[in-house]
């Protein structure tokens, strides 16, 4: 395997980092500097190995210098220094989505009222008219997915025509929910050219768009866009175009969003949808020192389907190189998905390749380890796990994959025996909170009581498999990272049911949201925990996440978010 220029950088800062003194049995790196800023009387929960918990923490530059008491920080203190008194408040590491598809969108997300964690009809629609009354004239009001009906206490009810149109009279509304259906309104129907009442024999000719609205006995559309992901892709070649420097924008006000609820890394597997200029973009915004968020992300950006497709990805896997990016942005693995026909199954039913999807599966993987690749596999079903599973000890027999650190993402269905499977590979997992939206009937309905044990978050934590959580947002589920951990620790849904037997304590939550993220993608000696000579990445919170109580955990909201030492987000 090749050592890319980025993991040889990688590995000399972590021994550069390995002489710290240990002082009053806390730690500081062994430098002549003063740091260029304290924070004291506070509740360091650094995540390190072991889980300690501190006063005060220093930083200089981008990096955190120590961590101890608030007066052995002061004492590294000079009068350059500042210095913040946190006034008891908690800190964690800066959290980490391991699952989150965010580049794809950025594009709308100044039109976006985002639902994510709402509990009540009454409030998200509140939430859509405040933002509509804060768009300029005529633009669209958008909520993109990342919540449904499922998640509300209230009501369940669809929204209607009319409160879409009371809401935002003057401008189109497409309310997106999950990837299932959307809520538009009069002037949408209008900008469509597609009228509200339609005759039988006019709604049994209607195509494209046209075809997916639904109408009550009388003809009149009720403002519902039924047709799953296809509508939506459908609907989203109508959106109104967006020019390249309204889409910088727009990258930073995503940003600054996932910094508000305490984001400051993702891990985004591209997908479907995906331009490659995206990737470009935020590359640009960080050479000019304007982003705030860390995007570590995958070769994608395609659906392959056919020979021809994997040939040509095979070909971009031996002209492309991992690793040659930067803290912030970085291109380190080829996935989620490469090869569908072999891999891409869904909630309920596995995939059954043929010989032809193994052996182009096998060529792609066969490529990703001579180039020194990670992969990242979408894989949910026991059936197509062990199909994975069967290519990759082949592939290892001849390329060893364990530093490759190849993931299966999604993995809800994984058995204890795969797990073992996955372990003795050197292999990760990546387990995803989206059954916290709720409306898990039909999965209950096709697994039974094994549906409470999917994912199978203690089976994992007592595997010995390097796993982490992340969300599979922004559209597939919601992205408050807040919300993944009390789902965790909980195993609740939104709406207040039990949907998971299987939970993990606070600690091992936490830490599956932050180090456990951080190993996944190479990045352990830079960002997951603070500790002396990572990244200064950390979250202040309005309470404390180890001892409120559980239901509060999913409302606990960051005071400050910093990212490599700046602050990104709030006040102090």
């Amino acid at each position: 395997m090749r050592v890319s220029r980025r993991m040889a950088m990688r590995l000399i800062r972590t021994l550069i980092a390995v002489p710290v003194l240990l002082a009053f049995g806390h730690g500081w790196l062994n430098a002549q500097e003063a740091p260029d800023r304290v924070f004291i009387n506070g509740k360091i929960v650094t995540v390190d190995d072991y889980f300690s918990i501190h006063e005060a923490v220093a930083v200089r530059g981008e990096r955190f210098l120590a961590t101890g008491s608030s007066e052995e920080m002061q004492a590294l203190a000079d009068a350059d220094t500042a210095v913040t008194d946190l006034g008891g408040r908690t800190v964690i590491p800066g959290l980490i989505d391991n699952h989150n598809h965010v580049i794809r969108a950025t594009e709308y997300w100044p039109n976006e009222a985002r639902l994510d964690g709402v509990t009540s009809r009454a409030e998200a629609l509140a939430i859509l008219k405040a933002k509509a009354d804060t768009l300029a004239e005529g633009v669209w009001l958008m909520s993109l997915g990342g919540w449904s009906e499922a998640q509300f206490l209230d009501s369940q009810d669809d929204f209607t025509l009319a409160e879409l149109d009371a809401l935002a009279p003057d401008r189109p509304a497409f309310i997106q929910a999950l990837y299932s259906h959307a809520y538009v309104n009069a002037a949408w129907f209008e900008a469509m050219g597609i009228p509200l009442g339609a005759s039988a024999d006019e709604q049994a000719a209607a195509e494209g768009l046209a075809a997916r609205v639904v109408r009550d006995a009388g003809g009149r559309a009720t403002g519902r866009l039924n047709g799953g992901f296809p509508m939506v892709e459908e609907a989203l070649q109508h959106f109104p175009p967006v020019s390249p420097e309204a889409q910088v924008d727009a990258v930073k006000i995503a940003f600054r969003h996932l910094n508000s609820i305490g984001l400051t890394a993702v891990y985004d597997p591209a997908g479907v949808g995906i331009r490659r200029e995206g990737y470009a973009r935020i590359r640009e915004i960080s050479a000019d020192g304007d982003l705030t968020l860390r995007v570590y992300h995958t070769l994608g950006g395609s659906m392959p389907r056919t020979p021809q497709d994997a040939q040509d990805l095979i070909a971009e896997i031996e002209a492309s190189k991992p690793f040659q990016g930067d803290d912030f942005v970085d291109l380190i693995a080829v996935g989620e998905i490469y090869y569908a026909p072999f891999h891409w199954d869904g909630t309920t039913e596995p995939m059954d390749p043929g010989e032809e999807d193994v052996h182009w599966a096998r060529e792609i993987l066969l490529a990703s380890a001579r180039g020194g690749w990670s992969v990242q596999t979408h894989a949910v079903q026991p059936a197509t796990i062990d199909h994975l599973l069967n290519l990759v000890e082949e592939v290892n027999a001849v390329h060893p994959v364990r530093p490759l650190r190849w993931t299966i993402t999604h993995a809800d269905n994984i058995t204890a025996e795969q797990l073992d499977r996955v372990r003795r590979l050197g292999m990760n997992v990546q387990l995803r909170s989206n059954p916290v939206m709720g409306d898990r009937g039909p999965v209950i309905e096709h697994f039974g009581d094994a549906a409470y044990h999917m994912p199978p978050l203690r089976t994992a934590q007592e595997s010995g498999v390097s796993y982490g959580l992340g969300t599979d947002g922004t559209k597939a589920a919601q992205i408050d990272p807040f919300v993944t951990l009390w789902w965790a620790i909980t195993g609740k849904a939104l709406n207040g049911e039990v949907i998971q037997h299987q939970t993990l304590t606070r600690e091992e939550a936490l830490i599956a949201t932050t180090r456990a993220n951080a190993h996944l993608m190479f990045m352990e000696h830079d960002i997951g925990a603070i500790k002396p000579g990572l990244l200064a990445d950390m979250v202040v919170l309005d309470r404390d996440y180890l001892t409120v109580p559980e239901d509060e955990i999913k409302d606990i909201r960051p005071v400050a978010t910093f990212v490599g030492g700046r602050m990104v987000y709030g006040g102090l």
